[in-house]
């Protein structure tokens, strides 16, 4: 266990396992190379002349330059900017410019790494171990009719991620916090299987006030899927006079200890015209990164109570808690029988 970022009650592990997004495809062009600092960690991310996304431990085995600061891609490998050495995708040091043979230590870490769904994602896990699982294609990117992923809004939150991800479970705070956006919502089901939690909810919007002028209730269905503490896809359909089909595409990755990033996509089914579809679009954008917006100031200055005292309408939290546990090695590798 650790402290709560914001006070002594204690937090689950500050990393769970699983798959994070390290960043989105589109900032990883040919040859790029990109300094990161994920999981209390420097990591270097470049996409070699194959065209695959890599992540390595970011400094040179050699004396410690930073792979990420000035190294340059040569095939599949990366150039240190110091001394020259290449490095592998695998880790393990190719080429001495000015040696004829390599030292057999001369090795650094490397990160299990898939691309999917516009995401470079890298798999973490506390004891090193290889994926458990894998993340799936979502389908509507490649469905007639729904637009490319859009990108939203990106946080830094000072916060633990399992705190952050249990936003889409707690129901209660929601006509609260978000009373320009949710009029009423209930939770009406909670499926897991393995590492996938789907909760499924009916939502009432105070969102498209001509709608509701006119006369219409504007409400739907909404489902989040997680896959692990990393990934949770939200998928609402609203009723607002036409029928409006969402998916937005939330990311949340461990910084260190005490801070996560929170990263948002939207795609959607198109409407009418071009024009109207992007108009919605930007306008779903805009209400997204307002209720995350007004979640920050309570994830920055709350505190993890392990056994709340919940009652009836605040949400499957404890149901959620419970299948979070799994991402846990320690806690895991204790629940085998």
């Amino acid at each position: 266990m650790t402290p709560s970022p914001n006070g002594s009650h204690p937090l689950p592990a500050p990393f769970p396992d699983g798959w994070f997004r390290v960043a989105r495809s589109t900032e990883v062009p040919a040859r790029a190379v990109r300094p990161l600092r994920y999981f209390g960690r420097d990591l270097v991310l470049f996409r070699g002349e194959d065209g695959r996304a890599r992540v390595l431990d970011a400094h040179c085995p050699h004396l410690g330059a930073h792979l990420g600061h000035g190294g340059t891609v040569e095939g599949d490998a990366l150039r240190c900017p110091f001394h020259g050495w290449l490095i592998g995708g695998d880790g393990a040091c190719v080429q001495i410019p000015y040696a004829r043979t390599v030292p057999p230590r001369a090795r650094i870490g490397t990160w299990p790494v898939r691309e999917v769904n516009g995401l470079v994602m890298v798999y973490y896990h506390a004891r090193g171990k290889p994926p458990a699982w894998e993340l799936p294609a979502l389908p509507e990117l490649t469905m007639p009719g729904w637009t490319p992923l859009r990108p939203g809004h990106r946080w830094r939150i000072r916060a633990h991620i399992q705190d952050v991800a249990e936003n889409g479970v707690d129901t209660a705070h929601m006509p609260l916090v978000h009373r320009g956006q949710t009029e009423a919502i209930a939770s009406e089901a909670l499926e897991t299987d393995g590492p996938v939690l789907v909760h499924h909810m009916a939502h009432q919007y105070r969102l498209f006030p001509l709608a509701r002028w006119l006369g219409a209730r504007v409400a739907g269905p909404l489902e989040i899927t997680y896959y692990g503490l990393g990934v949770a896809v939200n998928r609402a359909r609203v009723q607002a006079g036409l029928t409006l089909s969402y998916l937005f595409l939330f990311t949340f990755t461990p910084v260190d200890e005490h801070e996560v990033e929170v990263d948002s996509l939207l795609s959607m089914q198109r409407v009418v015209n071009p024009l109207v579809t992007w108009a919605l679009g930007a306008k779903a954008l805009r209400e997204g990164r307002k209720t995350i917006d007004q979640d920050v100031p309570i994830f920055e200055h709350k505190i993890h109570r392990p056994e709340p005292p919940l009652v009836e309408g605040d949400g499957p939290v404890m149901q959620y808690r419970r299948w979070a546990r799994q991402f846990y090695s320690a806690t895991a590798e204790a629940l085998r029988p």
